[in-house]
């Protein structure tokens, strides 16, 4: 392969993995199914803040999200205790049969989620008990990546 075309071949790589870059604008996401929650640990704490004991409890077979359903979500914005830098952060909460039977999941996101499904708010909480209802979007405000091309020589 002559060296040209191999320069030509970088240049189509380069700019179709370009172009596919800045055309990732949005990803649509939601809260995982109450089917696929599995309980992995019990967390305990206890003490004052400056004092504070914590401790886990690992389980291989513990049946305590077995019934749970989708109670809604909220879109939230909160800071690093450390680097104060602010970050995004989806909760989606769960109710078992008994009382006392509710877990939440949250994951933070670099990009502000944006409420997507037919059951958010103003207040972006999202109180539809059907997942779908409850969808996001990651969107990159900065829109498609600009790029230039190289100088051919």
């Amino acid at each position: 392969m002559s060296h040209s075309t191999l320069k030509w071949l970088q240049f189509f790589a380069a700019t179709g993995a370009l172009m596919l870059i800045g055309n990732a604008q949005a990803a649509q996401s939601s809260c995982p199914d109450s089917s696929t929650i599995k309980v992995v640990s019990i967390q305990f704490s206890a003490g004052e803040q400056e004092q504070q004991w914590s401790g886990e409890q690992l389980v291989d077979d513990y049946s305590g999200a077995e019934g749970v359903k989708f109670l809604g979500a909220a879109i939230k914005q909160g800071a690093d205790s450390e680097t104060k830098l602010p970050y995004h952060y989806v909760i989606c909460n769960y109710s078992g049969k008994g009382k006392d039977d509710y877990l939440s999941l949250s994951q933070r996101f670099v990009l502000p989620p944006v409420a997507n499904g037919s059951g958010w708010n103003e207040n972006k909480e999202c109180t539809n008990s059907n997942v779908t209802d409850c969808a996001f979007e990651l969107m990159n405000s900065k829109g498609p990546a600009k790029f230039t091309l190289p100088v051919q020589k």
